[in-house]
């Protein structure tokens, strides 16, 4: 029997014991249940606290508001309900043996005395952050629902960006990919109710946010510190979206809105969005309906540039490469989710349907001053890329006495796909006049350059059709045990089954004009084309209606632009002399990935001050991955063969955790946790591929033997709270071994002797740590005006120090055979993806229907590449940003807002060693956002 076997039967033997002990334990005890909402609107508080006076015995409220205190004793109870923010309630209640009495309640808000109550939607959503947050048994920030609702981010990742310890991954200005403690989104998981979403990049584990709509969330949490109930591979963190259930009443929401954007002078943006709800047969049944429609103009000026180096020990850089683009690109999304759920006299249950899609129509222009090669190139790529997201979870809960058993099995599948990418490039040679110095920077290339469009041809055209798909199907399993002895200690035991199956496949081709094949087509059909020496001259292809002004606000000049019309038109005509590039094929991969978990968690509450949760987690993981080999010749690897290839590889991990957390007085508490937790290689690191190349003595290949990355994490928080807010501070430090890295290097012996080989490899240590410091309040004390404000703040910093692979040729001997020197290890550095130092500040106000944000961002220097020497490093320059929201209610249920992002034009920017040597620059303008929303409860 292998040890997969043993830990899932000894995981049923624990269900089998606990579930026997149940039936002669509870026909002498009586419990209570209940709801707690909020008194104002009947809304649910999710994170309130209930508890029997001067005991240990408690529970909070889950997302419904819902809670259970079981197995008590006959007699009468002294039940006290608190949620900060509201007034506390005190409830006498008489239990009696084998009966489950049901006590509802609502708490109002708490009011300085003689002020009238005045129930606001930041107000309320800062309470139920704050609960949420302090009433959870591990280290969490919240996302709660009504904020999310007041006043929405742009999307999700957005949102996420605002808590503690975050720092986001932007395209083109929005939002995109979330890092946590400084670690890059490949070591988050991102969860919808728990379940996985599978990953939308097509190389690596990352999701993206922007994709997914906040109309169908209800919160978010973002889970620091792990329990063994949660999957393992989440080292920076664990994100955790929730989907809303229908409320006790009929809902409606409708938003229409418009927007603008200021780089494309464009008022073409908008976003529409419906949800409606409510319950049937008497509350039993629940049905939500959400649909979406959104339009953004994502388009930017960039700026790329390469360096060279010649090699001395204090280095004379120049430019190699530069390239300024010019990107029109258009964002559709739709979205639509339809929930059912279903509650019975013990239990519930849930059936999800979730369904996103993003189309990308893009069109970038480039002109490129290819320095070391001594021509300028323009190209022209037009693609569309949809981007599809299916969800399907059913989920079950249901009660027997001081047993919680609950199961969720889903479905998801995400499927990236690029239907249409057409791409044509054009060059002209000798394209520089004499003086030309690169050392002198970016902005130096361009006055040298001839611009000769007579001299300017078609070198070669693609067309480069992708799809990725990405399928997971989970079952998970978990069985709860609820304890109590005497008045002082309760808890309960928890142990759980899951197992996750992956598909994925990669399928990409490119079809490219052979060399001289352009030639030869401008030649047999001269009538059409203006030739230059036997070329197709660009001249055929501009568009005479492109403009660029103010490119990079002014710092370049740009055009002319090519017509993708007239490029497609080509494509067209003569895609019969397009062949396959098998370089391309190279790439295709299948991958699959099964997991086997299993877990076993105690949580212990010794009076009311002292929560003690020790546990571990087991996960066992089975990869089958194919790739393909191959070595080619000739510039679309015409001739040469390719192979396909194998392998599989398995490996399983324990993972201890355990958290304390201490009640130092009423409002301040003290949290302590160590977990181990792990982060599974990149999909395309691990596929079994090589690419050899004898022209260009190359070969690229991956790595099935790559080892997952392990780390061990601590943490310590304290906190402070009470009616008005919360202040925490905390600090945290990871250590991980056996990250992986990209690797390039010389061969120096064997085969493929002088040959540079570009493969991933495991890097031996790193770590990570670090403290942030929160701070949420109001103003509700002073007099008015400014009972109206609500603030909120934070500030991370991060320091990192990992070991990167490293390579250099030294001097040659000075006996025969006079051989290089080669250097070859590791070199200390920080984390790539990780940033300095992060400030949030938000400052928001409230009254007489108005409700307003104005929100700040810093976000310190990131790196971003590793060079061969830490000279040749690159790193994202530090940016802050501003955001502005208003609204303003006009009727009962109707509301007028407008939402104004990157407020102060922010542009972003990396550069290669120091500043004075731009990497990438993009300017992608502010947008704004205005429209209408209507809120029936």
């Amino acid at each position: 029997m292998d040890c997969t076997s043993k830990i899932r039967n000894q995981l049923l033997f624990i269900f089998i014991l606990l579930l026997s002990a149940n039936f002669t334990y509870g026909q002498q005890k009586g419990n209570i249940s209940g709801k707690v909402i909020d008194a104002s609107n009947k809304d649910p508080l999710y994170g309130a606290n209930v508890f029997i006076e001067n005991t240990a015995i408690g529970s909070a409220t889950d997302s419904d508001g819902n809670y259970k205190i079981i197995n008590l004793n006959p007699g009468k109870y002294t039940l006290i309900y608190r949620y900060l923010g509201f007034k506390t309630k005190t409830v006498e209640l008489t239990v009696t043996a084998g009966r489950t009495i049901q006590n509802n309640v609502e708490l109002e808000l708490d009011a300085i005395t003689g002020d009238e109550v005045v129930v606001t939607g930041l107000l309320q959503g800062q309470a139920a952050a704050i609960n949420q947050q302090i009433n959870s048994n591990t280290i969490v920030n919240i996302v709660s629902k009504d904020k999310i609702d007041e006043l929405p981010d742009a999307n999700v990742a957005e949102s996420i960006g605002r808590l503690p310890g975050i720092s986001i991954q932007r395209d083109a200005g929005e939002g995109s990919k979330v890092i946590i403690r400084g670690l890059s989104p490949r070591f988050n998981s991102i969860t919808v109710n728990g379940e996985r979403i599978p990953a939308t990049d097509p190389n690596d584990r990352s999701v993206d946010l922007s994709m997914i709509s906040q109309d169908i969330l209800s919160g978010i949490e973002v889970f620091k510190a792990l329990t063994p109930d949660k999957d393992g591979d989440a080292i920076g963190g664990s994100i955790n979206l929730i989907t809303k259930n229908a409320p006790n009443n009929l809902q409606l929401n409708v938003l229409a809105q418009g927007g603008y954007n200021d780089h494309e002078s464009d008022f073409g943006q908008y976003k529409t969005s419906l949800s409606a709800s409510d319950r049937y047969f008497e509350n039993k049944l629940g049905i939500l309906a959400t649909a979406s429609a959104q339009r953004a103009n994502r388009s930017s000026d960039l700026l790329n540039a390469d360096y060279t180096s010649d090699g001395a020990q204090i280095p004379v850089i120049s430019v190699a490469n530069l390239n300024l683009a010019d990107r029109i690109e258009t964002r559709d999304r739709y979205s639509a989710g339809l929930n059912f759920d279903y509650a019975f006299e013990n239990g519930s249950i849930r059936l999800n349907n979730f369904y996103s899609r993003t189309d990308r129509d893009e069109i970038r222009r480039r002109k490129r001053y290819r320095v070391d090669e001594f021509r300028v190139e323009y190209d022209i790529r037009e693609r569309q890329v949809i981007t599809d997201l299916i969800t399907t979870s059913l989920l079950g809960e249901y009660n027997i006495d001081a047993f919680d058993i609950d199961f969720q099995t889903s479905f998801s599948n995400s499927e990236q796909n690029t239907p249409y990418s057409n791409y044509g490039r054009f060059q002209e040679v000798g394209a520089y006049n004499n003086g030309l110095n690169a050392t002198l920077g970016p902005q130096a290339i361009p006055q040298y350059a001839r611009n000769d469009l007579s001299q300017t041809w078609f070198q070669y055209g693609t067309f480069n059709p992708e799809i990725v798909k990405d399928k997971d199907l989970t079952a998970q399993l978990n069985l709860q045990y609820q304890f109590k002895f005497g008045d002082d200690i309760s808890g309960f035991v928890k142990s759980g089954l899951k197992y996750r199956d992956k598909d994925r496949e990669k399928n990409t081709n490119e079809y490219r004009t052979p060399f001289g094949e352009t030639d030869k087509i401008g030649q047999e059909f001269s009538d059409r084309f203006d030739l230059v020496t036997g070329h197709i001259l660009m001249s055929n292809f501009i568009d005479d209606g492109f403009k660029a002004d103010d490119f990079l606000e002014g710092q370049y000049d740009f055009g002319p632009g090519i017509n993708n019309k007239i490029l497609d038109n080509f494509h067209q005509n003569y895609k019969s002399r397009y062949i396959i590039n098998r370089y391309i094929e190279l790439s295709n991969y299948n991958a699959g990935e099964s997991i086997f978990a299993g877990y076993l968690m105690t949580q212990v509450n010794i009076t009311n001050n002292l929560m003690l949760l020790p546990g571990f987690r087991y996960e066992k993981t089975e990869n089958n991955y194919e790739g393909k080999v191959g070595k080619l010749r000739g510039n679309e690897g015409q001739t040469g063969t390719i192979r396909d290839s194998a392998d599989t590889n398995s490996y399983e991990e324990w993972l201890p955790m355990f958290h304390v957390k201490y009640n130092v007085f009423d409002g301040a508490d003290i949290r302590l946790a160590y977990t181990e937790s792990i982060a599974r290689p990149d999909y395309f690191n691990l596929v079994p591929y090589e690419s050899i190349s004898d022209a260009e003595l190359t070969i690229v290949r991956g790595n099935p033997n790559l080892k997952h990355t392990s780390a061990k994490n601590y943490d310590a928080y304290f906190s402070l709270y009470n009616n008005y807010g919360l202040f925490s501070i905390g600090g945290f430090y990871k250590e991980l071994k056996n990250i992986d890295y990209i690797f390039t290097y010389r061969e120096t012996e064997g085969q493929f002797t002088n040959y540079t080989i570009t493969e991933p490899i495991n890097s031996p240590n790193a770590k990570v740590y670090g403290f942030e410091i929160e701070i949420q309040t109001n103003l509700r004390f002073l007099p008015s005006p400014f009972d109206g404000v609500v603030i909120s703040a934070n500030y991370t910093q991060i320091k990192s120090e990992t070991e990167f692979p490293y390579f250099e040729i030294g001097p040659r001997s000075t006996t025969p055979p006079y051989r290089p020197t080669i250097i070859k290890g590791f070199r200390k550095g920080r984390m790539p993806g990780q940033a300095d130092n992060i400030i949030n500040l938000s400052l928001g106000y409230e009254k007489a229907g108005f409700t307003g944000r104005i929100s700040l961002l810093h976000q310190g220097e990131i790196t971003s590449s590793i060079g061969q020497r830490s000279e040749f490093d690159t790193y994202t320059a530090s940016f802050t940003r501003v955001d502005m929201s208003l609204s303003q209610k006009i009727m009962e249920n109707f509301s007028l807002f407008l939402n104004v992002n990157n407020l102060t034009n922010l542009s972003e920017g990396a550069f290669f060693g120091v500043e004075d040597r731009p990497v990438d620059q993009e300017y992608f303008g502010w947008t704004a956002d205005f429209g209408i929303k209507y809120k029936l409860n």
